[in-house]
């Protein structure tokens, strides 16, 4: 049974009322119904025609050359201002080195200008006593460590050539006079060109060396007040950030490069020790080449360990290269499990596989400088990128304590 109900109709301006009557009711029903749509007929989109794996891969893909390009152009346009971007690499590292010498000094009242100075006169005057007591034997030594290095390998050839290696001897002497006449005819050229060249070199090398100095100074002085113009042209939700990064990155690259520095001088001393020890002479030029191979890990130690154990080889004979080999080991093992926990811990530490790809990058791109420059900036990279994963802020080596002191 219906219900009608009334409700109010308004004519010529009158309001009467009338029963509704079960027809209104399906009408207003069906009007309803009319205007309302299902789910399934809104927004009915036409099916992909491309997966969407794909289409991910094709985004991942363009977007990876892009970077690549950016990469490469980056490198490159370094490379053709390297006579700028060397010296102030160079006199950042130098002035990570030198940064406590300084700020030692400022905190006794010294103005900043003398602080800077002092800081790079007591480096001078330190590298100009080593150099003095060691130029002698650099002097008659150097030019001995190339042909001892040869004779060494000629020498190992002949152990290798007898039993229980029983390899053959002809074959092992082709192989080492193809690499010594490469390497010799590696610097080979005409003599205009090589004039030329060397001409060039020493301008730049020149140039480089006074930039160099007047940014270390620069830095030292002002390096605050650089940095604080640097990151004012950030915009202002961007400052606390940016300034946060480049505390990071600086604080690693300082407790990298001193730390490293303490590390080479520690093995050269106790390799020298060693040399020493067993009687194997070109002591001081193979101590300076294991300090400067502390700059290139990995690769920088085996090298340098490889030149003692051949000089020991040729000089003293298969027992003393034997006795070198596990001075080296000793050394090492020291190094690895006692010197780098110490010196290193609060550095940015690197995967071995990335310093072999970092120093084969850097040797690729700018030779022997790039090799140096290498793990340094990977490091920087693995900075920016524990930033980036807001990992904890790494401390540097030999820090003012009133800096990193926090207040409360």
């Amino acid at each position: 049974m219906s219900e009608n109900r009334t409700i109010p109709v308004t004519t010529n301006g009158l309001t009467t009322g009338r029963a509704e009557s079960s027809i209104d009711k399906r009408e207003r029903a069906d009007r309803r119904s009319a205007g309302r749509q299902t789910p399934a007929s809104t927004n009915t989109p036409a099916r992909a025609v491309t997966p969407a794996w794909l289409r991910a891969a094709s985004d991942w893909t363009w977007r990876s050359f892009v970077i690549a390009f950016g990469v490469v152009a980056l490198v490159y346009a370094l490379g053709f201002l390297r006579v700028v971007v060397l010296p102030i690499i160079v006199a950042l590292l130098l002035t990570t080195l030198l940064l406590p010498i300084a700020r030692a000094m400022r905190n006794r009242g010294a103005p900043d200008a003398l602080a800077a100075a002092g800081a790079m006169l007591t480096l001078a005057v330190v590298l100009g006593a080593v150099g003095t007591a060691i130029a002698p034997s650099i002097g008659n030594q150097a030019s001995d460590l190339g042909q001892g290095v040869q004779d060494g390998v000629r020498k190992a050839t002949d152990v290798l050539a007898h039993k229980p290696f029983n390899l053959s001897k002809a074959e092992l002497n082709q192989r080492v006079d193809d690499l010594i006449d490469r390497a010799k005819q590696g610097g080979g050229g005409g003599v205009t060109t090589g004039l030329h060249t060397g001409a060039v070199i020493v301008g730049e090398l020149f140039t480089g060396f006074i930039v160099t100095l007047l940014l270390t100074f620069f830095f030292l002085k002002d390096g605050r007040r650089m940095w604080d113009w640097l990151v004012g042209l950030f915009a202002s939700h961007h400052r606390e950030g940016a300034d946060e990064l480049g505390s990071r990155v600086f604080a690693a690259l300082s407790g990298y490069v001193r730390g490293i520095a303490l590390v080479g001088l520690v093995d050269a001393l106790l390799i020298g020790l060693a040399l020493l020890v067993i009687g194997v002479p070109l002591v001081v030029p193979l101590m300076i080449l294991t300090f400067l191979g502390a700059f290139m890990p990995l690769i920088g130690a085996f090298l340098a360990g490889l030149a003692a154990v051949l000089i020991a080889l040729v000089s003293n004979g298969l027992l003393a290269a034997a006795l070198v080999l596990a001075a080296i080991i000793v050394v090492q093992q020291v190094e690895g499990h006692l010197l780098y926990p110490i010196l290193m811990s609060r550095t940015v530490h690197l995967h071995p596989a990335v310093i072999i790809l970092s120093l084969a990058f850097g040797g690729v791109v700018a030779g022997i400088i790039g090799v140096f420059l290498a793990v340094p900036a990977a490091g920087v990279v693995s900075t920016v990128l524990d930033y980036m994963r807001n990992r904890p802020q790494p401390q540097p080596l030999l820090a003012d304590p009133k800096a990193e002191a926090v207040p409360g």
